[in-house]
């Protein structure tokens, strides 16, 4: 499920309009029509705000660069994988970055 389907997706499952949603938010309604259009992305800041309005921090892995790039994660296992991953020090995410870079194939 795509970003823009889960934000319509998760404000119709709570019975906000997209107006209601923008009050809470405090952004306004065309914002919120374009995220679910797909033709704009939240901002960190609104991101933040629909993950607890909504109820959908779970669903949803921060990727990519700013503004505000998002991937729906489904697979329980990489949820658990991402979780893991996010209680890691940074140190220890280095060290598990160059273990994967040394067992990976040479043609990848």
């Amino acid at each position: 499920m795509e970003l823009k389907d889960l934000i319509r997706t998760a404000r119709k499952a709570k019975g906000l309009s997209q107006a209601a949603l923008a009050d809470l938010i405090h952004v306004n309604k065309s914002a919120v029509a374009q995220w679910e259009l797909g033709s704009t992305r939240p901002t960190n800041e609104s991101m933040a705000a629909l993950k607890s309005v909504l109820s959908i921090g779970e669903q949803i892995s921060p990727v990519g660069s700013a503004p505000y790039a998002g991937e729906i994660v489904e697979d329980p296992d990489e949820l658990a994988l991402l979780r893991f991953w996010r209680s890691l020090s940074i140190e220890k995410r280095r060290a598990v970055v160059e273990l994967l870079h040394i067992g990976r194939p040479s043609d990848y």
